[in-house]
């Protein structure tokens, strides 16, 4: 029962925490290598690793992004931070060239990572033999 309670509190302090890592504002600077669909792979909480169960992020190549209902624009920061505009507080995350997404935070004195891999997807024109 606890393991499930702790497993709430997470996916709740992940919706918390994409909202807490942005800054509004400013216009987006589109990546097209970023475009495509994220996956969340791992959420590390104080330490201890554990699956992820949070909502997939569709980041688009005209700027744009969506994460369950929240649709906003995303800017890439020296190139390698990013930032999502609709989110209601300050702050970013890291890019792994253009496979991984790593959010860092704290929340209630713990510190936590959540990484979002890139969804391998064929080409267009990709035609099986």
């Amino acid at each position: 029962m606890q393991s499930y309670r702790s497993l709430f509190t997470l996916v709740k302090v992940f919706g918390l925490a994409v909202f807490a890592l942005a800054i509004g504002g400013k216009p987006a600077h589109a990546q097209t290598s970023l475009s495509g669909t994220y996956n969340c792979v791992t959420v590390t909480v104080d330490g201890q690793t554990h699956r992820c169960i949070a909502p997939s992020l569709e980041m688009n190549s005209d700027g744009s992004y969506q994460i369950l209902d929240e649709r906003g624009t995303y800017e890439i920061l020296k190139g390698n931070w990013l930032v999502l505009s609709a989110s209601k507080n300050h702050g970013k995350a890291r890019l792994e060239g253009s496979k991984e997404i790593i959010f860092e935070f704290e929340s209630g004195g713990k510190k936590s990572k959540i990484i979002y891999r890139r969804k391998y997807q064929r080409p267009p024109a990709w035609v099986s033999s």
